[in-house]
């Protein structure tokens, strides 16, 4: 048999633990927003270094038979 303080106990605890859910919710697509930005970086670097060791590319046809 629960007493209303129980009850009350209990509504609050749920209430908390609905508030964490939110806060960790807003954490977790604040972070997929932030990996989403570092791929971006990732393959904006990788590119980068693969012109730095390889050179620009080359898209003309003649220099490519050579």
């Amino acid at each position: 048999m629960t007493t209303p303080k129980m009850y009350l106990d209990l509504e609050l605890k749920n209430q908390k633990q609905k508030d964490m859910i939110t806060v960790y919710e807003e954490h977790i697509e604040t972070l997929e927003k932030e990996n989403k930005s570092l791929n971006a970086q990732i393959l904006f670097l990788k590119e980068q270094l693969n012109y730095k060791t390889f050179g620009k590319p080359c898209y003309n046809e003649e220099v490519k038979d050579k």
